[in-house]
């Protein structure tokens, strides 16, 4: 059980830590924020003010939750709760300032979306681990997770953590205005881009979303979980990247749901049917050249003997 007294030593430095955290990613929003990398995101559709706005709102959020934690007891910390807060306050925020009237959105609505579903599935990695190393509360579950590649989280390292909530979850606010106010014209005026105002491409963006979020839930997340890798995103100086690092997830893996199971499955039966393959290719392909071989050679000895044969004569 770990507790900060708001007068100690102790809860100054983990202030001053996250302060200086997001005064970095408070410069970083300042920087252009267009999608560098070849994945999908659910801001692409927004305009770059709406966006900018989105993503400051997340990250006072994330920063609010923070330094609101560092007072208690961190033993009952509730991933879910903590994420679903997040999502829900940010929307409300950024629909407030953008929208008008003052509105309160129903947790179930957030709790029953297909993204906020993925997220939760990765909460452990998305959300535990970034605060709780942040705080230098739980040093074994940064460990757990990266060792041997990584030892200890640098503040680099932190930083992309935080860059890849922040993403993560103002994805997850648009994903959620996209499927519940999509009808509502004042809202594509407001926040869109001016290519997504026809409902043609609207629909199209929405349909493309929802293939994508399933496809990644179902069957990227299982495949890199599989392989001990993590999809993070990045905010760097031209814009928003991804990349795959290592994360050892192995306790995920086992707890799965059947519908993702089956993509590890597959990958464990196209393993075997290829090594199995190659070995038959190799065993085909060996038979073969031997074949040949002796075939020539018998060819060669024949036409040798033969021409001894004329010599003799």
């Amino acid at each position: 059980m770990v507790t900060s007294n708001p007068t100690s030593t102790l809860y100054f430095a983990r202030r001053k830590k996250i302060e200086s955290l997001f005064l970095r990613l408070h410069y970083k929003l300042r920087l252009p924020l267009r999608n560098k990398s070849n994945s999908m995101l659910s801001i692409d559709i927004l305009r770059d003010s709406a966006k900018r706005d989105l993503l400051k709102f997340v990250m006072l959020n994330i920063e609010t939750t923070l330094l609101n934690f560092i007072k208690k007891d961190f033993a009952g910390f509730d991933e879910e709760a903590v994420l679903l807060n997040l999502v829900k306050i940010s929307a409300e925020d950024f629909l407030v300032a953008w929208y008008g009237p003052n509105l309160t959105i129903d947790p179930k609505i957030i709790v029953r979306s297909i993204y906020f579903q993925l997220l939760l599935e990765n909460s452990t990695v998305l959300l535990r681990l970034p605060f709780l190393t942040l705080l230098d509360l739980d040093s074994k579950i940064f460990r757990s997770i990266f060792h041997p590649i990584y030892d200890a989280a640098s503040d680099k390292f932190l930083e992309v953590l935080f860059d890849n909530l922040l993403v993560e979850i103002s994805n997850c606010v648009v994903s959620l205005m996209v499927n519940e106010f999509a009808t509502i014209d004042s809202t594509r005026q407001l926040f869109y881009r001016s290519y997504f105002l026809s409902s043609r491409n609207l629909d199209r963006f929405k349909n493309s979303l929802m293939w994508r979020t399933q496809l990644r839930r179902y069957v990227s997340v299982p495949k890199n979980l599989y392989n001990s890798q993590y999809r993070i995103w990045r905010i760097r100086s031209k814009g928003i990247y991804h990349r795959i690092i290592y994360a050892n997830r192995s306790n995920t893996l086992t707890n799965l749901e059947p519908s993702s199971l089956i993509t590890v499955t597959l990958i464990e039966v196209f393993d075997f049917l290829s090594t199995r393959f190659n070995d038959t290719l190799y065993l085909v392909g060996e038979g073969i050249r031997n074949s040949f071989i002796s075939v020539i050679g018998r060819s060669v000895a024949i036409v040798w003997r033969g021409i001894i044969d004329e010599l003799k004569k």
